[in-house]
């Protein structure tokens, strides 16, 4: 579809000197760019026609109830606006870093046997590079989920030395 509507502006509009195709291309620069900004405009027009059209098709409604938070059949007790504590993100995101890690890891895998030495020596950076800053945040306590604040920490010193 988007050949045809290329080509079609190629005949109508932009035939002349800039439309000369090259000897080692079919196509010029000119019926590329041509080509992708109609792609643009039909994903555009796709994209917001379908929303546009369920607007107007779809009946509206409106009632107090339907404006209530709603979370697994249960009414929401308190504020929905609550400050998630930061070890949830840190969890989150180390999950995804050993989750890609892991993906990673496959396909080395599959191919060690014919490769050798030098998967193996790339295998070993690319561990080192996860590794060591896992080992660091294990060593930190970031990825204890209950942590002693440090006014807490310094007492239990005291009390210690005492």
């Amino acid at each position: 579809m988007i050949s045809i509507l290329t080509s079609t502006v190629h005949s109508l509009v932009l035939a002349g000197p800039l439309a000369q195709p090259s000897a080692t291309h079919g196509n010029t620069n000119v019926e590329l760019v041509v080509g992708i900004f109609l792609f643009v405009i039909a994903g555009f027009v796709i994209g917001f026609g379908g929303l546009t059209i369920g607007r107007i098709v779809r009946p509206t409604m409106p009632h107090p109830e339907k404006g209530k938070a709603y979370e697994c059949g249960e009414p929401a007790i308190g504020d929905s606006w609550v400050q998630f504590d930061l070890r949830f993100y840190t969890v989150a995101l180390v999950f995804i870093v050993f989750d890609v890690e892991v993906a990673l890891l496959w396909p080395w895998a599959v191919v060690f046997k014919d490769m050798g030495a030098p998967a193996f020596w790339a295998f070993i950076v690319f561990f080192l590079l996860i590794a060591i800053p896992f080992l660091y945040e294990w060593k930190s306590g970031y990825l204890n989920w209950v942590r002693a604040s440090t006014a807490q920490k310094r007492r239990s010193v005291l009390e210690e030395g005492t």
